[in-house]
């Protein structure tokens, strides 16, 4: 199927037949679920808001998430809601930026809540230990805050490293670790560069973490260490401007990382940061691995497949996805049907299972 969607840049989030995505309708931010196999509108829910910018564009940018029978959303303009996924009925709403007392960043909050146990957490970029913050994910009674840097648009993760459960987010100053219990800032690195942070931190072996940045900047992988009284050190590794990722996530994969580098494709070695190859031009679009393929969408709207090697860049097949508009959007899947969309439509491709070796 393929129909027409409100605009912004958000992608799909998927369960069962419900595909969740957030649009721009007129004056009002939306959370829409489609029936997955036909695209058909099953419930909306909306508010009154509007981010809209010359260098932006309009709409929010967050891909929703799923949990446990709940829709989490974050718009572009702070406010976060959770919702019933069976019906759209609303479960509870509030606004991050003014609980933060922060302001609205450039390009619109753009990152996804996370949910860990009972808390939704999120980036509002408050400054007094309210940068990031816990929400209960069933009343949206806060729980945790910490930090103080503003927000960026990476969304927070989920790890373990040096032994210890964490959430890590990439704000406008750096990349900051936070203890889950209550939202405590564990260690910070600066990454002072007065450009977009976006890309999410990847999490390597031996407790290592991947910073990428575009315009010019590049990557590091950094050493995370912690010593017998509970303090982190980190150190870099190594620094490469081989990979610079503007506003794409990366895919780590047996020892290699594969990312768009200003849009073309390249291949780290994740243990000194060299180029093993570099090929394919793909504009700003995204990525997602499934088992041992990758699957890109192109920001034209093209659909590729290629077999992440570290010797060579291989390509396996290609097509259309016909839709109008930049394709920044990510996309998702699941099972083998396949979500697209732009700021202005959206479409679904049934896929061959071409993924095992």
């Amino acid at each position: 199927w393929r129909r027409s969607v409100g605009e912004g840049w958000s992608g799909f989030a998927v369960f069962g037949r419900y595909a969740v995505t957030q649009e721009q309708r007129g004056s009002d931010e939306a959370v829409i679920a489609y029936e997955l196999g036909s695209g058909r509108e099953l419930w909306v829910s909306s508010y009154q808001a509007r981010y809209e910018s010359f260098i932006a564009g309009v709409g929010p940018r967050a891909t929703p998430t799923i949990s446990d029978g709940r829709v989490y959303a974050l718009g572009a303009t702070g406010v976060l809601t959770g919702l019933d996924l069976a019906t759209g009925e609303l479960r509870w709403r509030r606004n991050i930026l003014s609980d933060a007392g922060s302001d609205v960043p450039d390009w619109g909050l753009s990152g996804s809540p996370l949910v860990h146990e009972e808390n939704v957490i999120v980036s509002a970029g408050g400054s007094d230990e309210q940068s990031l913050i816990a929400y209960h994910r069933d009343t949206g009674e806060r729980i945790w805050s910490g930090g103080s840097d503003r927000a960026h648009y990476s969304s927070p993760v989920l790890t373990e490293l040096a032994g210890i459960p964490q959430v890590l987010i990439f704000n406008r100053s750096g990349v900051a670790s936070h203890r889950t219990s209550d939202g405590v800032v564990l260690w910070q690195y600066p990454w002072r560069h007065d450009h977009p942070h976006v890309c999410i931190p990847v999490v390597l072996p031996h407790d290592r973490v991947l910073l990428s940045t575009g315009y010019g900047h590049g990557s590091e992988a950094l050493q995370i260490d912690r010593d017998e009284r509970d303090r982190f050190t980190v150190v870099r590794v190594w620094k490469s401007r081989r990979l610079k990722a503007k506003f794409t996530n990366v895919v780590f994969k047996d020892g290699f990382i594969y990312g768009l580098d200003d849009g073309v494709m390249v291949c780290l070695d994740a243990e000194d940061g060299k180029l093993r190859w570099k090929g394919g031009r793909f504009g700003h679009g995204q990525m997602i691995l499934v088992q041992n393929v990758l699957l890109v969408t192109a920001e034209n709207g093209e659909v590729v497949l290629l077999r992440p090697m570290p010797d060579q860049f291989r390509e396996l097949s290609r097509f259309s996805a016909a839709i109008e508009g930049k394709s920044w959007n990510p996309p998702a899947l699941a099972g083998d049907y396949l979500l697209v969309r732009t700021h202005i439509e959206a479409a679904c491709y049934r896929m061959a299972t071409i993924w095992e070796p």
